[in-house]
């Protein structure tokens, strides 16, 4: 019997020995697995934004300037803990943080209780942090100060927050203090009357937010374009220039480099100004794209406002998503010479950026007749693309390094893509300010522009609100206290 008994407990014995090894070696399997968990999620992690107008996402715009920091930045958040923007703030800090990596260093401060901070950046910048407000640090120790009130766009009566501006604001302020000097683009003025103070003005208000001055400019009687001018915008001019300027503009462009827009109005006489296209792969067709629109009992009629689509990947669409927008009155259609050897041996790239979206419009020639149709043997379309933007890069390939090196030009063939009456679609002002980003060599700053994150209201009919409130307040309530009473009545039984 004792030997009976000194085997069973040998057994027992074993089986807790077994038992306690496996034990210990699940808690040691568990620990590694915890160990790599956190080690992947601190080496490789993401976020998602899930609020409706994706107000914590940064435009692609934001991301790829702040990826191709060469400067470090400082950004100080300094709010009251009871401010309604401090909320925005944060998140939009959170995200530059995380996406300047160490180029962007962001500190959130209270300025009720982080005085010593305070006091230190006071005296070592020169500051007065007393109300609420960001501050834009450069590297070189240049400072930008951001008031909470150029943040949000508030309501007049109730001083509601409508919208929030902060990923423009901040992404200008880093621009300013991370150039060495300020853009300036100039805008060809005196021989355009119709719409061209709000153009200015639209531009204007486009071209601050990337940290560059717009100023107008009249090229009559001038013998050079002025030395600080980055950028040209021929905004829909409606008298050509004379040979001489076209010899200016050309000088400019070729040997100082520097970018032009151009804006063609079909309506108007340009041959000196299309001769700088034409001598680089760019063709101005005399035609206005349009389709005939045949409607039953009525006469058909010509329709000019032409859906288009945006062509990635190249010069200012390089980093733009596949967008539509439509080009309002009339558009004349460019011939885009690709593959001619002529061109190619001169290091000269003319590309498409923009094509007609629907199939059944096209480039007429004879667009003053009553009726139109499309003439295979005149006009441009039906199956072939009508084109009505391109770019123009000459030069040593364009790139991170070789950028100064080369002109740069876009040229659309339709005048109003700024609107005159001030109404712009955000896909052609996104166009618009990535033509002269690209034309300027900031390659950097192409992109989605910033949206503006804005408040909306929920209206519901008093039925509704009504039954909203009861099962708010009734019967969710009560299923709950039902369900919880039913398990309690279980456990006890």
């Amino acid at each position: 019997m004792a030997k009976s008994d000194n085997k069973e407990s040998d057994v027992i014995s074993r089986r807790q020995w077994s038992t306690v090894g496996h034990f210990a070696l699940r808690i040691v399997l568990m620990l590694v697995v915890f160990i790599q968990l956190n080690y992947l999620g601190c080496r490789h992690y993401g976020s998602a934004d899930f609020s409706r107008n994706q107000k914590f996402t940064l435009s692609d715009r934001t991301a790829g300037f702040l990826r191709s920091l060469g400067n470090e930045v400082q950004i100080v958040s300094a709010f009251l803990g009871t401010s309604d923007v401090l909320p925005d703030v944060k998140g939009l800090l959170n995200e530059y943080d995380r996406i300047g990596g160490d180029q962007v260093t962001a500190e959130i401060l209270d300025l009720s209780r982080s005085r010593s901070r305070i006091a230190a950046l006071r005296d070592k910048y020169n500051l007065e942090l007393s109300r609420d407000q960001l501050v834009v640090i450069g590297e070189s120790g240049r400072v930008k100060v951001i008031s909470s009130d150029e943040l949000v766009t508030r309501d007049a009566a109730t001083g509601r927050i409508l919208e929030f501006k902060g990923e423009e604001k901040l992404t200008s302020a880093l621009l300013e203090v991370t150039e060495q000097q300020q853009k300036k683009v100039y805008i060809i003025t005196g021989d355009r009357s119709n719409g061209l103070i709000s153009i200015a003005k639209q531009l204007q208000a486009l071209t601050s937010a990337q940290n560059a001055r717009l100023e107008q400019l009249i090229l009559r009687g001038r013998q050079s374009i002025p030395a600080d001018a980055d950028a040209l915008v021929f905004a829909g001019n409606t008298r050509d220039i004379s040979k001489a300027e076209a010899d200016m503009v050309r000088s400019y462009w070729e040997d100082r480099k520097g970018g032009l827009v151009i804006m063609l109005d079909p309506a108007a006489e340009t041959p000196n100004l299309n001769s700088i296209l034409r001598e680089n792969g760019v063709v101005p067709r005399d035609d206005r794209v349009l389709t005939q629109a045949n409607i039953s009992g009525l006469a058909s009629r010509k329709n000019y406002n032409v859906p288009v689509t945006i062509m990635p990947g190249f010069g200012p669409t390089r980093d733009l998503p596949i967008l539509s927008l439509q080009l309002m009155d009339r558009t004349q259609s460019l011939a885009v010479q690709t593959n001619d050897e002529i061109f190619i041996s001169q290091n000269i790239r003319p590309q498409p950026l923009m094509i007609t979206s629907q199939m059944y419009y096209w480039g007429e020639k004879d667009y003053d007749a009553e009726d139109v149709s499309f003439d295979p043997d005149e006009d441009v379309g039906r199956p072939n693309p009508v084109y009505t933007a391109a770019a123009i890069e000459k030069g040593r390939p364009g790139g991170p390094t070789t950028g100064s090196e080369v002109s740069r030009l876009v040229v659309i063939g339709n005048p109003n893509l700024i609107s005159p009456d001030g109404n712009t679609q955000k896909t052609a002002a996104d166009f618009c300010i990535a033509s002269i980003n690209w034309v300027m060599n900031r390659d950097q700053l192409l992109g989605i522009a910033p949206r503006q994150p804005s408040s909306y209201n929920l209206f519901m009919r008093s039925a509704t609100f009504g039954l909203l409130q009861t099962l708010v307040v009734w019967v969710i309530p009560t299923v709950l206290l039902f369900c919880g009473a039913l398990v309690w009545y279980r456990r006890r039984a």
